[in-house]
C-alpha cells in the first residue's frame, strides 16, 4: 500500500504562491502551468494587493521588522524540497523555535503587528509564521479571530486570509473553503477536503485566486511533492 503523506507545516501546504514577483522559480513553475500563466498575465501576481496603500512612513519598529524577516528567512530556507527526514527534523524545529517568537509578538501587539509598525513585508512574514505555526492551532485560530480589521484596511490580502482560513479549519478537521491545504497522496499534491468541492473554483475566484487545477499545477512545479512509496 502506497503511503499518504501530509506535509502540513510545509510551504506548499497552503502558501504555493507565497513567491515574490519576478522570482525565477516562480516564473519557471508558471511556464510548465498555461493556464496559471495566463490568470498571472490578466489578473497580476497573486501577491499584488488589492487595497489602499498604507505605507506613508518608516515602520516605527524596523528592529522588530528586521527580525520577522530573519525569522522568514530562515522559515523559507528550510523549505526546500527535501523531504529527507533530517530536512522534514529541521523543518519541525525551525517551525517550533519560531513559533514561541511570533507568539510573543502577537500578544504583545493585540494581533500581528501592522503596517505602520513593521512595513508591509514586516506583516507579511509575520502572518506566514502563523500559517506555519501548526504546533499550536489554537494560536492560529486566535490570529485568524483578529485579523478582520487588517483585511478591512487593506494590510492583509482576501488571498491571506482565505489561506489562515483554511489552515484553521483543517486543523479542526473540518473541510477547508478555497483548497489552499495541500495534502502529498501518492507522489502527487492533493487537496485537502473541501466544502461544496464543486464550487471551489467560484470561491477562489470571489478572493481573486487562480483555478484550483492551476495551483495545484505551479505547486507541483515549484515544490514537487515527496515520491511515492511502494
Amino acid at each position: 500500500m502506497r503511503r499518504k503523506i501530509a506535509m502540513a507545516f510545509l510551504a506548499w501546504a497552503g502558501t504555493a504562491m507565497a513567491q515574490p514577483a519576478g522570482d525565477p522559480a516562480l516564473a519557471a513553475a508558471l511556464a510548465q502551468c498555461p493556464g496559471a500563466a495566463e490568470f498571472v498575465r490578466v489578473h497580476g501576481h497573486p501577491l499584488q494587493r488589492k487595497g489602499p496603500g498604507t505605507e506613508t512612513a518608516p515602520p516605527s519598529e524596523p528592529e522588530l521588522r528586521r527580525q520577522l524577516l530573519d525569522m522568514e528567512r530562515i522559515d523559507q530556507e528550510a523549505r526546500n524540497g527535501d523531504w529527507s527526514q533530517a530536512a522534514v527534523q529541521r523543518m519541525a524545529e525551525v517551525d517550533a523555535a519560531n513559533l514561541s517568537r511570533i507568539k510573543r509578538i502577537v500578544a504583545d501587539h493585540g494581533g500581528l503587528p501592522d503596517v505602520a509598525k513593521v512595513g508591509e513585508d514586516g506583516l507579511a512574514a509575520a502572518w506566514l509564521l502563523v500559517q506555519h505555526a501548526d504546533r499550536d492551532p489554537g494560536f492560529q485560530a486566535d490570529v485568524l479571530a483578529r485579523l478582520a480589521p487588517l483585511l478591512d484596511s487593506g494590510q492583509v490580502t482576501p488571498r491571506q486570509f482565505a489561506m489562515l482560513t483554511d489552515r484553521v479549519l483543517a486543523a479542526q478537521g473540518k473541510p477547508q473553503r478555497y483548497g489552499s491545504q495541500l495534502l502529498a497522496v501518492d507522489g502527487k499534491w492533493v487537496p485537502k477536503p473541501m466544502e461544496a468541492p464543486e464550487q471551489i473554483d467560484e470561491r477562489r475566484a470571489g478572493i481573486g485566486e487562480m483555478p484550483l487545477a492551476d495551483y495545484i499545477c505551479v505547486a507541483t512545479h515549484l515544490m514537487p511533492p515527496p515520491a511515492a512509496n511502494p
